[in-house]
């Protein structure tokens, strides 16, 4: 089993869901990051969320930074979140037995600590697993916040590094549960995530 395993896909796919159910309770030691939803009253999309990886194994005690607001008449980014606490969460990942990182692929690839910092990782012999941006997902996030060729040209160029990588997976994701992902999800888990 390869070092690093990328589950990609269009949203709403269960690749997350598909990583956290390999993961189990080891959740709780990932370096790493994770992305999440935050909703509102109704369920209504309040924005997203970056946290701690271990963060995503508790129900509270881990700060969130808000890196997309909705909760405006317009949708929000912020990019100082992926500069400063992505790129902190990215270089502490060392000190962890594994990475997870849900998600990489979209805005944040336009900030150059962050590149910088996510290549060091990528260069590294820690076990990562984690989901990548799908290409339908960066073009909407492009469409969405009016972002240029440089962005498709960034999110492109990592999708083609991951996929060149001897030590990488790239896994297509075709529905919720998809038992082939699940079952090498597992099989991934099993062999890097020793507690």
């Amino acid at each position: 089993m390869k070092k690093r395993l990328f589950l990609t896909g269009p949203s709403g796919a269960g690749k997350t869901t598909i990583i956290r159910q390999a993961l189990g309770p080891a959740l709780a030691y990932a370096g790493g990051f994770v992305t999440e939803r935050s909703l509102g009253d109704g369920g209504r999309l309040l924005g997203f969320d970056l946290l701690p990886a271990a963060g995503a194994a508790f129900d509270s005690g881990f700060e969130r930074w808000r890196f997309l607001d909705y909760s405006g008449p317009k949708p929000a980014k912020d990019n100082e979140v992926f500069r400063s606490h992505g790129v902190r969460l990215l270089k502490e990942a060392e000190y962890y037995p594994f990475v997870l990182l849900d998600e990489i692929g979209g805005f944040e690839m336009l900030i150059p600590q962050f590149r910088n910092a996510l290549a060091e990782l990528l260069n590294s012999e820690l076990p990562i697993i984690g989901v990548l941006k799908g290409p339908e997902n960066a073009g909407e996030i492009k469409r969405r916040f009016g972002l240029g060729d440089r962005f498709t040209a960034l999110t492109d160029n990592l999708r083609t590094v991951l996929s060149k990588d001897a030590n990488t997976v790239l896994l297509e994701v075709k529905a919720p549960g998809d038992p082939v992902a699940s079952r090498i999800a597992r099989a991934w888990a099993e062999e890097y995530v020793s507690l």
